[in-house]
Parts: structure tokens; C-alpha cells; sequence
């Protein structure tokens, strides 16, 4: 009956312990489908934030992202073709495709000025990778689509 109470006591404290920090969880199963959806949210987030010139959308990047601009290696905002400044933007179109720890997102968006005035269109191809935090940009490259497009 003493060893009963003494091993009850050691798993209650066990149980607590783990209630505490929270119990480890099980990674959920690869779903392409829910992966997809996560992959392409991160991408139009991203644009959205980026179109606002809120610095928030870095934590959208992994280490290292890159962008090209019309052809141009880009390092400061506004890194996105066709974003001019501040404004909103809005997608007209966005593709994804998976292929492993890979994704790629291929995106037509609009953008206009906090102001009104003229809008501009872009296109941008991004390639995400699956890291621990989640789907993450690593490479943009846009460009502006002309008006007649």
C-alpha cells in the first residue's frame, strides 16, 4: 500500500510537471493540402504587409531572403516591383505549388498609394521553405506588369 501511495505521488507530480510546460505534442501528419494553404497565406501576407511598408513582413523571410526588382538585386523598401511607397495591396491572382521542404507562389497583385492616385500592378514568383516556425520566404523576384497586360 506504501509503494502504491509513493508511486501514485510520483506520477501526480509527473502529471503536473507536464501540465505545467504543456504536454508535448505530435507534429501533425504532412497534409498537402493544408501545407499548400499555409505556404500560399504566407505569401499573400507578405505582399499585403510589405505594400504597407510595415516592417513586420521580415518575420515572414527565412535568414538570408533574397530579392530581385525588375531584374535588379534589391535590399531595401520597397523590395517589391510595382510598390511605389506606403499603400494597399490587393491579389488578383496566386499559384502554389509544393515539392517537398519547397514551395513556390506565383502571385499578380495590385498596389495603390495611401494617397489614391495611380495604381500598378506586379507579378512575383517567391520560393518558401518549410523550417521549423513554419512556411518562410527565401527568394522574390518581381516585376511590374504593364498596363496593356
Amino acid at each position: 500500500m506504501r509503494r502504491w501511495r509513493a508511486a501514485s505521488g510520483i506520477f501526480t507530480l509527473a502529471l503536473a510537471a507536464c501540465a505545467a510546460r504543456g504536454a508535448p505534442r505530435e507534429p501533425l501528419p504532412y497534409d498537402p493540402l493544408r501545407e499548400t494553404a499555409m505556404a500560399r497565406d504566407v505569401a499573400a501576407g507578405f505582399i499585403m504587409v510589405e505594400a504597407r511598408g510595415d516592417e513586420s513582413a521580415d518575420t515572414l523571410l527565412s535568414p538570408g531572403a533574397d530579392f530581385i526588382n525588375g531584374g535588379i538585386p534589391v535590399t531595401r523598401r520597397p523590395r517589391l516591383a510595382a510598390v511605389l511607397g506606403r499603400g494597399e495591396a490587393t491579389i488578383e491572382d496566386l499559384r502554389t505549388q509544393l515539392a517537398g521542404e519547397f514551395a513556390w507562389v506565383v502571385a499578380v497583385y495590385r498596389w495603390q498609394g495611401n494617397g489614391g492616385g495611380e495604381v500598378t500592378r506586379g507579378r512575383a514568383t517567391m520560393i518558401l521553405e518549410r523550417r521549423s516556425a513554419g512556411w518562410r520566404i527565401r527568394h522574390v523576384h518581381s516585376s511590374t506588369v504593364a498596363p496593356w497586360q
